[in-house]
């Protein structure tokens, strides 16, 4: 939605002539609208990751970065690992290495989850702290 409003704007831009007075008011409408769209959006994210139990923006976009480098770090084994098989050919057992475990990418995961929403406590009691 964000990409839309400079997409807009340059349509805007490219709408020049005498003939084209309404097509630039429906393209300021647009623009508006959707500009209101977004803020509206923003206001109510907060809102909802409490509800989800982060305790702002910030405590879940730092745990968001943190399982985006754990999963891309898991993708980079993965491949590895394929094109490891690939090289090889069909390797004996013994040489045969496991793919990287999905199971324990997904723990972390969770694990990131739940630090992520327990700073909020953490805050508050160092908050009491002071």
């Amino acid at each position: 939605m964000q990409e839309e409003v400079p997409k807009l704007k340059t349509q805007l831009a490219e709408t020049k002539g005498i003939f084209k007075g309404r097509e630039r008011k429906e393209l300021e409408t647009k623009i508006r609208r959707t500009e209101e769209k977004i803020s509206a959006m923003l206001e109510e994210l907060p809102g909802i990751l409490k509800e989800d139990g982060y305790p702002d923006v910030r405590a879940f976009m730092a745990t968001y970065r943190k399982a985006e480098a754990v999963v891309e770090q898991y993708n980079r084994d993965l491949a590895e690992w394929e094109r490891k098989v690939r090289e090889k050919g069909k390797p004996a057992e013994k040489e045969q290495a496991a793919p990287p475990r999905r199971e324990s990418v997904l723990k972390r995961l969770r694990q990131l989850q739940a630090e992520g929403k327990s700073q909020m406590s953490k805050r508050k009691t160092h908050d009491m702290e002071r």
